[in-house]
């Protein structure tokens, strides 16, 4: 994909995946946790991935097909080729990523350094996403990152506190 042609209902497509491995890897990290406070937070987060889904979900039926960006990009050749390297990195690939993810970690601190690593990646994809798509849209792409920001406080808090 050429970040070129990227309509807005691509993006929100990748951004649901991003989503769905969120749910599927804090789950997982959840059920294998031995600390109470850490299975509270992974069940949160994953609530939190899927209230993302529900979000994402609504905008993917709000939005037409060719959807492109408003102006272009100087950079967007550099940036399609970082996109395609995100888009091809553990968090974003493989349906089953996150479960598998969460099944390699041997400890607490492990299961946390992968979180936040995801929510970073996750971060890192949303704000290159961010010249890729319509001026309506970046309020909403926004309030997303957002939500990832408050993700990351929060484990990078309670790595702290380990």
């Amino acid at each position: 994909m050429d970040i070129i042609h990227f309509s807005t209902k691509e993006i929100l497509e990748m951004a649901l995946r991003i989503e769905e491995n969120g749910v599927e890897f804090y789950t997982q990290a959840g059920n294998a946790s031995k600390s109470k406070k850490l299975k509270e937070l992974f069940t949160f987060l994953a609530e939190e991935e899927k209230k993302h889904i529900i979000i994402f979900g609504e905008m993917d039926r709000s939005v037409k097909d060719d959807t492109k960006p408003d102006t272009l990009d100087p950079y967007l050749d550099e940036t399609s080729l970082y996109l395609k390297a995100l888009a091809n990195s553990r968090v974003f690939t493989n349906k089953n990523e996150g479960k598998r993810l969460a099944g390699k970690v041997r400890n607490e601190e492990e299961v946390l350094q992968i979180a936040i690593n995801m929510e970073k990646d996750s971060i890192l994809f949303y704000y290159e996403l961010h010249s890729a798509i319509t001026n309506k849209d970046k309020a909403i792409l926004g309030s997303i990152i957002e939500e990832e920001k408050k993700h990351l406080r929060k484990l990078i808090a309670l790595q702290k506190n380990l």
